[in-house]
């Protein structure tokens, strides 16, 4: 008999009444927010994840061609590779010394 009075009270009041609609439209309001807050952090989470995803692909490219940069310098610090380079790629020759250029057989 004690609850149903109390509920009895409880619907009879209009200020009680009110304020709970006022708290239950208050809690939707911040479940709302917090769901709101939650996809917005999940979209953010899955940009990031692809933009992580190029950069690492990014990253493998550039440590290729570092590779490949250092093997030429390498290379160019040698004085035998770079006459022969210079010979052939640009026609230079030493002095006394004339260059042909033969026709491209086919």
């Amino acid at each position: 008999m004690g609850q149903t009075v109390t509920k009895t009270r409880i619907a009879k009041n209009p200020t009680i009444k009110f304020a709970s609609i006022i708290l239950g439209i208050l809690i939707v309001s911040v479940s709302c927010l917090m769901l709101s807050k939650s996809a917005k952090e999940l979209v953010s989470t899955f940009q990031l994840n692809q933009q992580l995803k190029s950069e690492r692909s990014n990253l493998k490219v550039l440590e290729t061609k570092q590779g490949e940069l250092a093997l030429e310098k390498a290379k160019l610090q040698d004085p035998t590779y770079v006459q022969n380079y210079a010979r052939g790629k640009h026609l230079l020759s030493k002095s006394e010394e004339q260059v042909f250029i033969l026709p491209k057989t086919e």
